[in-house]
């Protein structure tokens, strides 16, 4: 297959950005729009986050189908992601420390990793280990569907709530997580969202450099947890 007939990765990356901020823009609009309340919602919104469901399985099909042009550095970039017994012996560490440390100060700990990451982000950025607009589309797809938020704010939502501007793309899980198994109450769970955002963002930075393919499959499904996570959370504040 020529290289012309390759479609270049670089096309993908603005598409999930501005599909990720036009989506997470007009959240109350189309919410609005759908005439739901919080006692009644209206069919479309459940026939809606099927269809999205729908759509991103679609595109997880046909990526294995769908020729890309090949990063430059795609190989050296595999090659450097490769775990060895000193890689895992190091997540077995900071699992065990991360572990204690929810166990006495969870919020701390939580904005701590979620920092770290961060940093590790940025030093990657700055002496070219990762891929820089794949890595910018993945925070796009974490963070642009919560963009309604600057428009309106989060009015009514409550101190505990505010905790979680940092975990907002881990809102979803967290909600699930909290009900369905931890059993506790979003506002107590500020910690654990932040601790997904920041593990979401680790997990995205970690598969970009595997290769175009994984680290769109990847970002369209943090697209898609964010979505769902921004459209209960505009559902809440409306309460």
């Amino acid at each position: 297959m020529t290289t012309q007939n390759q479609l270049p990765t670089t096309y993908i990356a603005p598409l999930l950005m501005a599909t990720s901020l036009l989506v997470g823009w007009f959240i109350p609009d189309f919410y609005d729009w759908s005439g739901a309340d919080q006692s009644r919602p209206a069919p479309v919104i459940g026939w809606t986050a099927l269809g999205m469901l729908v759509t991103s399985i679609g595109v997880w099909i046909a990526l294995p189908w769908i020729p890309f042009r090949p990063h430059p550095r795609q190989d050296d970039q595999i090659a450097l992601t490769r775990f060895t017994l000193r890689t895992l012996a190091g997540i077995t560490a900071v699992a065990a420390v991360v572990s204690a440390g929810i166990m006495t100060f969870p919020l701390l700990t939580g904005y701590t990793v979620w920092g770290l990451v961060w940093v590790f982000a940025v030093w990657g950025w700055t002496r070219d280990r990762l891929p820089r607009l794949p890595a910018v589309a993945l925070l796009a797809c974490m963070h642009f569907p919560f963009a309604w938020v600057i428009r309106g704010g989060l009015p009514g939502i409550g101190d505990g709530l505010a905790t979680l501007v940092a975990g907002l793309p881990g809102f979803f899980v967290t909600l699930f997580a909290g009900r369905f198994l931890i059993g506790q109450h979003i506002q107590e769970l500020a910690w654990l969202s932040i601790l997904i955002s920041a593990s979401e963002l680790a997990v995205g930075l970690w598969i970009i450099r595997l290769g175009p393919k994984r680290g769109i499959a990847y970002c369209v499904l943090v697209l898609l947890i964010s979505v769902y996570g921004s459209f209960t959370l505009n559902m809440l504040v409306r309460i």
